[in-house]
């Protein structure tokens, strides 16, 4: 019942989510010359670096510039949206004893505004693929599956960083080693088979919620093949079951939340 309460209160302050999101978007680029077209060239700029350094490596990789350009796009976004989470609350003290709103809100912003960026770097990703091989096909019509579960998972994380961050402020250090470790443990880089990765932690290494989401977005882009049943279930359960999570852990704690400004 609280959850239906939470969706209520949501769609009573969509107007201030709004404004929030496009204040987020503004102060992002402002003063830069290039504005929202970095959030296309960093992937790019990124994929064309790492491609140069290991694509001598992972020479069995079909495609790899597309191979690393589609986990990039995925796991980029995650990293963006959770680190403007963590610091929403923290950030926002002043604002939170002025007005009252769902505090959830915030992060929930942060998650949001960072969806502008996920969808130029789709965008991008989509164009350049049709010039290096990746064929189009109806199937990129569930694309939007995946990237909702995405965003419900970056939003339940930044929930609980947001509400970690206000009682330990240690842990904007710790989450970016979290998140460099994170990276090197998702197959962004390299593919998932046995002569890369040892055969006992292959299956450990899916339960990765960023694995479940990159491996999807390949099947309907790279591989064009809709993904099975249980990748779809998959998906939303780590989508929804974080989101839960995150909004549990937040609601649990926000009242303890002004003895910490």
């Amino acid at each position: 019942m609280n959850y239906i309460k939470t969706a209520v209160s949501l769609k009573k302050y969509r107007f201030m989510l709004t404004q929030l999101v496009k204040r987020d978007f503004k102060v992002r680029y402002r003063g830069s010359i290039l504005g929202i077209l970095w959030s296309v060239l960093s992937p790019l700029l990124n994929m064309l670096v790492l491609s140069f350094v290991f694509s001598r490596v992972f020479k069995a990789v079909d495609n790899y510039k597309m191979y690393l350009l589609s986990g990039l796009v995925i796991f980029n976004y995650f990293s963006e949206s959770s680190n403007l989470a963590l610091g929403a609350i923290v950030n926002n003290f002043g604002l939170l004893t002025k007005v009252y709103f769902p505090k959830y809100i915030l992060p929930l912003a942060k998650t949001v505004s960072s969806a502008i960026n996920l969808f130029m770097s789709l965008l991008a990703f989509l164009v350049i693929g049709t010039f290096m091989g990746v064929p189009v096909w109806w199937g990129y019509l569930l694309i939007p599956y995946v990237m909702v579960c995405l965003m419900l998972f970056s939003a339940g994380m930044g929930m609980i960083l947001a509400a970690a961050q206000v009682f330990m402020r240690d842990i904007q250090y710790l989450y970016g080693i979290l998140l460099t470790i994170w990276m090197y443990a998702t197959p962004i880089l390299y593919p998932l088979t046995g002569d890369v990765i040892p055969e006992a932690f292959i299956p450990l290494m899916k339960q990765n919620p960023l694995y479940v989401f990159i491996n999807f977005f390949r099947q309907l882009t790279l591989d064009s093949m809709i993904p099975s049943a249980s990748d779809f279930v998959y998906c939303a359960a780590w989508g929804i079951g974080m989101l839960i999570l995150g909004l549990f852990t937040f609601k649990k704690t926000q009242n303890n939340f002004i003895y910490y400004t």
